[in-house]
């Protein structure tokens, strides 16, 4: 048995951590930092600081990044692309599991939460009165 296999069967079945730190786990697994990176260099937009924002859609409306639009994002990501960025993101839809698309939400939430412990390793927020995208 695998180290990581054990240690889920010793907690239950449930991998040990919280949900967003499994979420930022298979955020990593996933390599979704390839596009996603945290400086805003990448082809897709930073998350640090999504969670409850403002987001403008390329077909000119703008959204509330929640969990419904989190989720939406990873299963069905060109359901709403997101104002100058190409719809590259594949689907997640039947490759990774529920609990798995609930961990991802909860690491994204988390990455506006933290913003002191996580300096060293993102940009900054962007502040109050702009939009971003996911």
């Amino acid at each position: 048995m695998e180290p990581q296999a054990y240690e889920a069967w010793l907690n239950g079945g449930r991998a040990a951590g919280s949900l967003a730190e499994n979420g930022e786990k298979l955020f990593q697994d996933l390599a979704c930092g390839n596009c996603h990176k945290a400086d805003g260099s990448g082809r897709c937009p930073n998350l640090v600081g999504l969670f409850g924002r403002n987001v403008q859609l390329s077909d000119g409306h703008n959204i509330t990044a929640d969990e419904a639009y989190i989720r939406e994002s990873i299963l069905r990501p060109d359901a709403k692309i997101v104002a100058g960025y190409q719809p590259l993101m594949p689907t997640f839809q039947g490759l990774v599991t529920e609990e798995g698309v609930l961990q991802l939400v909860e690491y994204i939430k988390s990455l506006g939460r933290h913003r002191a412990s996580r300096r060293a390793k993102c940009a900054p927020i962007p502040s109050a009165e702009e939009p971003i995208a996911i």
